[in-house]
Parts: C-alpha cells; sequence; structure tokens
C-alpha cells in the first residue's frame, strides 16, 4: 500500500507542533538569559513569568547574576516579563519579548541599573522601565 506524501507531511507538521511540547527535542536551540545586577550595592529581586511559566522569585546579591533559559515558541509570541525590587522600589520590564529580541540569537545578557535594563552584545541598548 502506498502512502499518501500529504498524509506524511500532516504527520511530520503534527510532530513538530505537538511533539515538542512533549519531550521530543526541539530543532532549534534554547535561548539562554542572564541579568546581571549593577544596582551599585543592594539585593535585587527577580520575580520572571510567562503566559506558561513561574520561574519564582530569586534574590540576586551585587555584581551577581541571575539565569534561565527556555525554548521560544514557532509563532515568536514568547514573552517573559519580570518585576525588579530593590530597597523600596518596584520596577517592571519585558525581559524577552520574541518580537523584539528572537532575530538577535540565542544568548541575552542583561544588565539591571536603577536607571534600567541594558541588553549587551552586538546590538546593546538600554531601556526604561514600564
Amino acid at each position: 500500500m502506498r502512502k499518501s506524501p500529504k498524509l506524511c507531511l500532516a504527520f511530520l507538521i503534527m510532530v513538530l507542533l505537538f511533539g515538542l511540547s512533549h519531550g521530543l527535542p526541539p530543532f532549534w536551540p534554547r535561548t539562554d538569559l542572564t541579568m546581571t545586577n549593577n544596582l551599585g550595592g543592594p539585593v535585587l529581586t527577580v520575580h520572571c513569568k510567562s503566559k506558561d511559566n513561574d520561574l519564582g522569585v530569586h534574590m540576586v546579591a551585587a555584581k551577581t547574576d541571575y539565569h534561565f533559559s527556555f525554548q521560544p515558541n514557532i509563532w515568536r509570541t514568547t514573552l517573559f516579563f519580570c518585576s525588579f525590587q530593590w530597597n523600596n522600589q518596584v520596577k517592571r520590564f519585558d525581559i524577552f519579548d520574541a518580537t523584539r529580541d528572537q532575530d538577535d540569537g540565542y544568548k541575552f545578557n542583561w544588565t539591571i541599573k536603577p536607571d534600567g535594563p541594558c541588553k549587551l552584545g552586538k546590538n546593546a541598548k538600554c531601556f526604561p522601565w514600564k
């Protein structure tokens, strides 16, 4: 019995779309994100989330970093948003926004300063807090 090319293609698409979320290896690398506390002294409390994942609360000492990695979705809608607390301040920022960041590679280094986060690397840029 001859298999239909359309059936094989549909099966492949199903595996790519649904298999990735069920433990099959992805066909593109994970994204690594690092944030360094450059506030000049105080401990930074970081709490990052996406629509699907809450990464919990992390205490980041001065000049040290917090790191996490994730698999962006194929629709370019992955978003990780974080709150940053130190002293009596609470700030917010979208630390990974696929529409802004995905074309910049798979490794992101951020420095967190009192006046806002700065993305380091070839497309270095500082941003205001939200």
